[in-house]
């Protein structure tokens, strides 16, 4: 991870957990605000209740920038997996501020890992098919509000890529554009009369007639929408048969049950909105030593 993409997730962890804090009303833990520790400090660990991919040590090695008074020993690094029963980190501090710590960690934990684990659960089935280039596994821009930095650190984690981080990230001409425009043509040219000339002009398609119109408004590449595996092969053939380099996309409904239906020679990438909006956060359970 590069010293600036480190700096970016960390300040976005740090705000999180402050978030985390001011939302549970910290610090009037009433409940927490008796207790003592009879050492002056207590002992807690991250439990594994679900095996799967660790994506969270950025997030934990901030944990000292909000929770000054707090020891923190990591026991894996991002993209390291984990089984059930495995102890993942371990905490030193005072009783009430680990207490408060416990949630907005393991929320936080939990949703990144699981996004990373899903991920490489994808990107298996994909190197499955034995390709000699295997499509790209990406997210897509379904993410909350916020949170894509932390959903493209995932993906990442788990071996995937990003897609568009941003509007300006790329030009993708989608249904909704074609329907302003009025066609699709109009819509291929207004995207080029603003777009800067280094980025590739990429059209969603829906259909063979689609294909067809994409192919002779010459296009930099296409996203191949809700296809099924067979009419994705066909729609490979037809543009390989064109010579024109043509990047391809296929996108709409994949899974993890059905990603390797998509594995095809010639996909460029297949891009799952499921890694973000479908995800499963990891099990953990946060114990104090007693």
């Amino acid at each position: 991870m590069s010293r600036g993409m480190y700096h970016t997730l960390s300040s976005l962890w740090i705000e999180l957990l402050r978030k985390g804090l001011a939302e549970d009303g910290q610090p009037w833990d009433w409940t927490s605000l008796g207790l003592k520790s009879p050492r002056g400090h207590s002992e807690a660990h991250v439990l594994a209740k679900s095996d799967g991919v660790w994506a969270a040590q950025t997030l934990t090695e901030c944990l000292p920038e909000v929770f000054s008074r707090v020891q923190v020993e990591s026991f894996l690094s991002d993209g390291s997996t984990f089984k059930k029963g495995e102890s993942l980190v371990r905490f030193k501090g005072p009783i009430g501020t680990l207490l408060a710590l416990e949630r907005p960690f393991l929320n936080l934990a939990a949703y990144v890992s699981g996004i990373a684990s899903m991920t490489q659960a994808m990107v298996n089935q994909v190197k499955r098919a034995g390709l000699d280039r295997p499509p790209r596994v990406t997210l897509t821009r379904k993410t909350l509000p916020g949170y894509r930095d932390i959903a493209v650190h995932g993906v990442r984690v788990g071996g995937g890529f990003p897609h568009r981080v941003s509007l300006s990230g790329g030009v993708l001409i989608k249904e909704n554009h074609v329907a302003a425009a009025g066609n699709i043509e109009a819509a291929v040219r207004a995207a080029r009369s603003a777009a800067p000339h280094g980025l590739k002009i990429e059209l969603e398609v829906r259909d063979r007639g689609e294909l067809d119109q994409a192919i002779l408004s010459r296009v930099d590449g296409v996203l191949l929408d809700n296809f099924s595996s067979e009419q994705v092969r066909e729609a490979v053939e037809v543009i390989r048969a064109q010579g024109n380099g043509m990047f391809i996309e296929v996108s709409g409904g994949i899974t993890l049950k059905t990603i390797a239906d998509y594995a095809i020679s010639g996909v460029d990438v297949l891009s799952v909105g499921a890694l973000t909006h479908s995800a499963s956060s990891v099990d953990l359970s946060f114990l104090v030593d007693g």
